[in-house]
């Protein structure tokens, strides 16, 4: 088969070519240690508790009251003489209903007692907190906090941290964590920076790498809100100004409601609800909600737009509203909408309190260094491998397939990287090393076994590599990739711990070998040895065709040489020979015999020497 028909070096010639193509369009982003910038090492600060509390208790308190009946899913409280206006605000009740009646008020708290103990640690913390499991009910805190400091808090409404060891454990859940991630990644995209990397390490540490930025610059982004601002639909899609994310007092986390709807709490202050009951009702989005639409930005980008509700637009007509829900829709889709939406609404603020524990930069002129360190390697190397191979098999017509192939290696593992958007760091690059000193060994196993030739059928009476054609081709070539494959399989099984440990950059280096041998086994190998099959084939009958020539030639030799000697002999000795010609001779039976002597015969002229 003609190379350029071969179908493993066709596969092999399209996957070099989108990897360029990849590589031209998408480009490479080069890790922190090779383009230079800064890093940061961010501890999550939170803790998963277990607590013994009862949620009358802190109703008593916040109410100054101990009349607390407990009905179903909500609590009855009654207080002797009134209310202060905004206590059931202040206290994150919203949806409670008040009733006053001689003097004496009522309220209805429809909160679970689970949902009441987590908004009373809200308040008292200043932090968010979140209810992770169920039997028994366990907390996420998510800022720094301590058995003790917690046991002091709670001891106010007679409650304690619960015993045992499991009921504190110091740092967050993996959601928790998945979701910080995901905040930096969208503030830090958000802001137009480049080639960020945050890596998640156990349950309290993220690891953040930003090319080409300083340190300070760093920890101001990461720990800097973005810019939130409330807009109102007036006339012709055009919007106007109401408010900025000072005046959100409060966000609550994402609730869906009976019908599946999930929305986001949020309580404006009094200021920011008097401002924006005065654009509704200016823009006329309170006689007329569906053409005025409230619209939320963050950093310039909208991230929600809803007409008011007819409920709330009426009652903003008469006066302010200071709690809100943004509703974003239902089911699945709406609960990570109302996931998003709740990030935003806190101004990109993270979702756990953190603290740089370590941080540190690399020089952009260090990392330029390094990438020209890397080329020169990089040719050394190659040049090495080649005279290796070159001194080894002394073949020229195979130094150049061997090259390609590990070149083309390189160019495909570095056509991945720039598609899927990774970054190429130190870690990576010692990978792609490994790959190709995996790739150079099986590519000397692949030369050796196709020049000795170890399933071809050797010639006869000589031990010598015959070069045979056909399924025996194939089948030489199939024994050989079933080498390559199960040292493949081994390589790939030692690198899967470091892919799922999490090491950082171990995972990048194993990632790279695993993606390498990949690309190797499947495309360069298979193909290479195609080619090399080829050349041997070729230079097998090559060999073949000139040394039956040689043959020819030495037995033409003899032949004129042992016929000269013929002619010699008989001039000295007696008549000349007959030249070639037929005689006939009558046996004893009368009959002919013919004998043909061939001029210049070998064995004419030896008995002709022995005379």
């Amino acid at each position: 088969m003609k190379l350029y028909k071969n179908p493993r070096i066709i596969i092999h010639i399209v996957a070099v070519a989108l990897a360029i193509i990849f590589i031209a369009t998408s480009g490479i982003k080069y890790g922190l240690d090779i383009e230079g910038g800064s890093w940061l090492q961010l501890q999550l600060e939170g803790a998963r508790v277990n607590l013994d509390v009862d949620a009358a208790k802190i109703l008593e308190k916040q109410f100054n009251t101990t009349e607390i009946e407990k009905r179903g899913e909500s609590y009855i409280v009654t207080v002797n003489g009134t209310l202060p206006a905004n206590l059931i605000d202040n206290l994150g009740y919203s949806g409670a209903k008040v009733s006053t009646r001689d003097n004496i008020a009522r309220i209805s708290v429809p909160f679970s007692p689970e949902s009441i103990i987590t908004i009373y640690l809200k308040n008292a913390l200043d932090a968010d907190v979140k209810i992770v499991g169920v039997a028994p009910v366990i907390y996420e805190i998510r800022t720094n906090v301590t058995r003790d400091s917690l046991n002091s808090l709670l001891a106010d409404v007679g409650g304690s941290v619960a015993p045992g060891e499991d009921a504190f454990v110091d740092g967050v859940t993996p959601e928790t964590v998945d979701e910080t991630k995901k905040v930096l990644d969208q503030k830090l995209n958000r802001l137009g920076l480049k080639d960020i990397k945050v890596r998640p390490v156990g349950a309290q540490y993220i690891l953040i790498d930003m090319a080409g930025v300083d340190v300070a610059t760093a920890q101001d982004v990461v720990g800097k809100p973005g810019k939130f601002e409330i807009r109102i639909q007036t006339q012709n899609n055009e919007t106007e100004h109401v408010l900025y994310g000072d005046a959100v007092e409060s966000v609550d986390i994402p609730r869906g409601d009976r019908g599946g709807m999930w929305g986001v709490p949020f309580t404006l202050s009094e200021e920011g609800a008097q401002i924006l009951q005065k654009a509704a009702i200016d823009s006329g989005a309170t006689r007329n909600p569906e053409a005025h639409e409230l619209s939320m930005y963050l950093d310039k980008e909208q991230i929600f737009s809803a007409p008011l509700a007819p409920e709330l637009a009426a009652s903003m007509q008469k006066a302010p509203a200071r709690s809100m829900v943004a509703e974003v829709g239902t089911g699945d889709a709406g609960s990570q909408k109302a996931k998003v939406l709740y990030i935003d609404l806190k101004e990109g603020a993270l979702p756990v309190n953190v603290k740089v524990i370590g941080s540190g930069q690399v020089p952009a002129t260090l990392g330029a260094q390094f990438k020209k360190e890397i080329i020169v390697a990089a040719l050394l190397a190659l040049l090495a491998v080649v005279g290796m191979i070159y001194w080894r098999y002394r073949v020229g017509r195979i130094v150049l397939p061997i090259a390609a192939t590990v070149i083309s290696e390189v160019i495909m593992i570095l056509g991945i990287w720039a598609a899927l958007g990774w970054q190429l760091d130190l870690a990576s690059i010692a990978g792609i090393i490994l790959v190709l000193g995996t790739a150079v060994d099986q590519l000397v196993i692949i030369t050796d076994r196709l020049m000795r030739g170890a399933t071809a059928v050797p010639k006869k009476a000589e031990g010598k590599y015959a070069a045979s054609g056909g399924r025996l081709h194939e089948k030489r070539i199939m024994e050989i990739l079933g080498i390559i494959l199960g040292a493949a399989a081994t390589t790939v099984a030692a690198m899967l711990p470091l892919l799922f440990m999490g090491f950082g950059a171990l995972t990048g280096f194993a990632l790279t070998v695993i993606i390498g041998v990949g690309v190797g086994v499947g495309i360069a190998r298979p193909s290479y040895a195609s080619v090399a099959d080829y050349i041997f084939t070729e230079e097998g009958a090559s060999d073949k065709k000139a040394a039956d020539q040689t043959a020819a030639e030495f037995e033409e030799l003899e032949e004129t040489a042992g016929s000269n000697k013929a002619e010699v002999i008989s001039n000295k000795d007696g008549p000349k020979p007959t030249d070639a010609k037929e005689e006939a001779e009558e046996d004893g039976n009368g009959k002919a015999v013919k004998e043909t002597r061939k001029k210049g015969s070998r064995k004419m002229a030896e008995d002709e020497a022995k005379k």
